[in-house]
């Protein structure tokens, strides 16, 4: 609380119009100060100790250090699916409840984690270029196979994975997926076959990437889980640039093992422009973006404001991360 009011601290370095949760803070008797990174070590010692809520957009490291200082602080409300750049370990040994919104961009994700792979299926990267130069020549990004002959595997089978899977059947490819966390009732329920690790790999001619980033899964493709692939496959991440590694994933397009890769997120962001991934044609690049539309981010800023006021005047939230420090919490 500062000047006897509420208050809601907003960490972001992506958004520059915040009028949607403004106006939401307002309504329910907040106060709101929004700090980019140019400004965080000013404003840092007149806002951390007395914010009642913070939000962390996706961008914006939320460190222990950071935490240490948050003394009145009762949420942090992740502006985001992930929540990596959040200490949520720290914030929990604070008592600090954290949240974030899983679903906002589900039917986003999903929509481009397809078009990733229709395009790569088509080509239409190559043929885009082709026409550019002055050439019209429909034979020369062979082999281009039927859609519907392909193997698709997700691996990680949460909501954007069950969107996308849905989406892919009425093209008639068959779907495998590998999730330990899932039980054969739910692979049943959307037609799709799971399968261990090493399946998803070795028959998958499409893989597509949906799994958080954390200890278990940072690198959890690289040059060996590449080449179990058939030969002439394509990988597609809308997920966390973390999960593949890189170098691996441009030695084996370079050796002719993997055929292409239509990636949503980079371990750097943004990348440098001599990045190798940025500098082959049988890879192509769109930045972070498969999360947004207009109707998206209405929700992703209602639902995350509403995180944080709910956090902060004991009503229930829905989508919490630390729930055992609840009651540590006071109102």
């Amino acid at each position: 609380m500062k000047n006897g009011k509420r208050l809601v601290w907003i960490l972001d370095d992506e958004w520059t119009d915040h009028s949607i949760e403004k106006a939401l803070y307002e309504q329910n008797g907040f106060d709101v100060k929004v700090t980019r990174s140019e400004n965080f070590v000013e404003d840092f010692p007149n806002y951390a100790p007395y914010a009642d809520a913070v939000v962390a957009q996706v961008g914006f490291q939320c460190t222990a250090e950071i935490i240490d200082k948050l003394d009145s602080c009762k949420i942090i409300s992740a502006s985001a699916v992930g929540f990596n750049h959040i200490d949520v370990e720290a914030a929990t040994k604070k008592g600090i409840l954290v949240s974030h919104v899983p679903e906002y961009c589900s039917e986003e994700v999903s929509d481009h984690a397809v078009t990733h792979i229709l395009t790569l299926s088509r080509r239409f990267p190559a043929y885009n270029e082709q026409v550019k130069r002055g050439e019209w020549d429909p034979m020369d990004t062979l082999p281009i196979k039927r859609f519907s002959n392909n193997t698709v595997g997700l691996l990680g089978f949460g909501r954007i994975a069950r969107k996308a899977a849905q989406k892919l059947k009425g093209f008639g490819v068959r779907l495998i997926a590998h999730d330990p966390y899932v039980s054969k009732e739910v692979f049943d329920k959307y037609s799709v076959e799971g399968v261990s690790f090493y399946d998803l790999l070795n028959q998958s001619t499409f893989l597509t990437l949906h799994v958080p980033l954390n200890p278990d899964t940072k690198n959890i493709i690289g040059y060996e889980q590449l080449k179990m692939m058939p030969q002439g496959a394509f990988v597609i991440n809308t997920s966390r640039g973390g999960v593949i590694n890189e170098e691996d994933l441009y030695r084996a397009i370079q050796e002719g093992h993997i055929a292409g890769a239509g990636l949503d997120v980079l371990l750097n962001e943004p990348p440098h422009l001599d990045d190798p991934l940025l500098n082959t044609d049988k890879v192509y690049v769109t930045p972070h973006s498969a999360y947004i539309s207009e109707e998206a981010i209405v929700e992703l800023k209602t639902k995350t404001s509403q995180n944080a006021i709910d956090g902060v005047t004991g009503r229930p939230i829905a989508h919490l991360l630390n729930p055992k420090v609840i009651k540590a919490v006071k109102i």
